[in-house]
Order: structure tokens, then C-alpha cells, then sequence
């Protein structure tokens, strides 16, 4: 049984992440390619391999069982409900919306033409984080208190959709939601409340740079960002034991073994986790999960929520200059 995809948006990290997965793989395929323009598609389609193209209503419109929509964010709700509309399930990148508003409009939709939707953060699906959380699970770092992320990597420059405020650019959206998610996936728990503050450029009127502190039941996360800083993508576990470190959590290249540094008693082991395509690894899932042929570990619409709703609190705090409480906002 094969789940044939359609393509919304010929983006880079279509390209370099999602097509190699699905090649890699023998239960997808890529069936139809959308752009805004049809020389754009018809030229993205011939390099992949793939027949049939148009725009993004031919897509929605041809023979497949999901979409995958790497639109720029402002533009993920629109094209999600449409996909719902159809009957098609959804692969959305992150940031999935702009808004609570707008992930509680596309959940609705989902629920109401009976279609799956899946946030693609496909770190998670890495197994470096399975083995951090059972060396927590094992009590090997007591206690846990804390957690640091960091994303961030040079400014692009100003033509870039990252940073279009009409498209729904900005740093929170594009790189801080990854720590604030690991943060999540870690503790296996939702945050009370949040506290953030946004920088905002003041030529293209974006955030490029995100602080945002997480306060959850009896510990703490902070997560932190920029479009103008070297690159850097890692997270912290300090418990009362030992502590953990990742110097590569979100963004993995195909080929790259990832290493924890695992600290305790003053010794530091290094435990080292096999290369592997974190996106082929979340197609599965989607796959399964789909076909029900494996449940998932978590559900995917519930945790596009949850997710979209800690992203509002933070926007709300940079606004509002105070602490905003997950209760708060329905």
C-alpha cells in the first residue's frame, strides 16, 4: 500500500529533506507538484521525476491520499483546510500557523472531513532523543530542573520569506519553536506559562530574535534564538544527578553521526547514536499511523495545538511585557 503525496510549494527543504525520504523509501510517492507558477512546477517536476504538475488547486485536485504543504507560514491555513476540504491529509511544516486561531481553524477542519494533520518537526523522530529520555526514564540524571535549547544561524537577507511579516515571518516560527518543542517532548508535560521577549527588526518589522523562558509544574525551560547569530543548534538537560548535553538536536544532516555528552561525577561519556534520515523516520510514522498499521506516540493534532498555543503565549508576552499563563488563552 503506498501513500501518494502532492507537493504544495517547490521549497528547498521539499527538495533536500522530503524527496530523498520518499525515494529512500517503498510505501511513498510523489504524485503531483504545485507552484504558483506553472513553469516553476513543471521545471521542480522534471527534476524529481514526476508526471503530473499545475498549481496548488491542481494538486489538491489529482490523484493522491496527502499533501505536503512547505508554503511560506502565513499561508499553512488556507491551504491545510483546503487539503481537509478534499479529503486529504496533511504534512504542514513548522511553524503549522501564525496564530492559535489559525491551528484551532485547520484542527476543525481536519475533525470535520475526518483527515490526520502532522506538525513537521522531524528532529523528534531522531533516536537521540529516545535515548536521552530513557536515561531520564532510568533516573541516571535525578531529578530534572532544567532545560536550555538554542537555534539560531546568520541572517538571511531581506528578500527572504523568513523574514516577511506578511507571510508570517520571524525567528519564533522559524527556529525558536524547535527548542520550545524539545523542551515539551523532554519533560513530557505542557508548560503553565511563558514569558518571552522578541527583537524586532526595524527595517522588515520581524522578530529576529527570541527569548523565551518556560515555566512548567517543578522545573524550568529556556529557549533561545536568532537569525543573527553563527549557527547553533543544541539543548542542555541538567538534573540533579548529571547532565546531558546535544550539540546537534534539530537540524541533522542525512550522514552525521549525532553524539550525547552525558555528564555525571565529574566524568563525561560519550554516547554515540547512528546516522539517519530523521525524515524518512517521520514519513514512516505519518505512514503507519495513516494506514493504521502502528499508533503513533503521540497525536498529532493535539500536539500541533499545544504547540501553537505556547507560540501565542510567547508573541502575547513580548506584547504585553509579562508573564502569560497557558490557561489564559483559549
Amino acid at each position: 500500500m503506498t501513500l501518494k503525496i502532492g507537493l504544495i510549494g517547490c521549497s528547498r527543504v521539499a527538495k533536500n529533506k522530503i524527496i530523498p525520504a520518499v525515494h529512500f523509501s517503498d510505501f511513498i510517492s510523489i504524485n503531483a507538484v504545485g507552484s504558483r507558477t506553472n513553469s516553476k512546477a513543471k521545471q521542480y517536476s522534471k527534476e524529481i521525476g514526476c508526471k503530473t504538475y499545475g498549481n496548488y488547486e491542481d494538486v489538491i485536485a489529482s490523484d493522491i491520499d496527502c499533501v505536503y504543504i512547505s508554503l511560506p507560514d502565513g499561508l499553512h491555513e488556507k491551504w491545510a483546510i483546503k487539503a481537509a476540504e478534499a479529503g486529504l491529509h496533511i504534512l504542514c511544516e513548522k511553524s503549522s500557523t501564525t496564530s492559535y486561531e489559525s491551528a484551532k481553524n485547520i484542527i476543525n477542519a481536519c475533525k470535520l472531513y475526518n483527515t490526520r494533520i502532522l506538525e513537521c518537526f522531524s528532529f523528534r523522530f531522531h533516536p537521540q532523543h529516545k535515548k536521552v529520555l530513557q536515561l531520564i526514564e532510568k533516573n541516571e540524571l535525578g531529578k530534572i530542573y532544567n532545560f536550555i535549547g538554542n537555534f539560531g544561524y546568520p541572517k538571511p537577507d531581506n528578500e527572504n520569506i523568513r523574514l516577511k511579516k506578511e507571510l508570517g515571518g520571524g525567528i519564533l516560527n522559524d527556529a525558536c519553536c524547535y527548542p520550545i518543542c524539545a523542551s515539551r517532548i523532554i519533560f513530557n508535560e505542557e508548560p503553565i506559562g511563558v514569558m518571552s521577549n522578541l527583537i524586532m527588526d526595524p527595517i522588515v518589522d520581524i522578530d529576529i530574535s527570541a527569548s523565551v523562558f518556560l515555566m512548567y509544574k517543578d522545573k524550568n525551560a529556556y529557549a533561545e534564538s536568532g537569525f543573527d547569530r553563527n549557527f547553533k543548534s543544541n539543548y542542555e538537560v541538567w538534573g540533579s544527578k548529571g547532565n546531558i548535553m546535544l550539540n546537534r538536536a534539530y537540524a541533522v544532516p542525512n550522514n552525521f553521526e549525532t553524539q550525547i555528552y552525558f555528564t555525571k561525577n565529574d566524568n563525561t561519556e560519550t554516547i554515540k547514536i547512528d546516522a539517519v534520515d530523521q525524515t524518512f523516520l517521520m514519513l514512516k510514522t505519518f505512514y503507519e499511523e495513516i494506514f493504521k498499521f502502528k499508533k503513533s506516540s503521540f497525536n498529532f493534532e493535539e500536539d500541533l495545538l499545544k504547540q501553537a498555543k505556547i507560540l501565542e503565549a510567547a508573541r502575547l508576552s513580548s506584547k504585553k511585557k509579562k508573564i502569560i499563563y497557558l490557561d489564559e488563552i483559549d
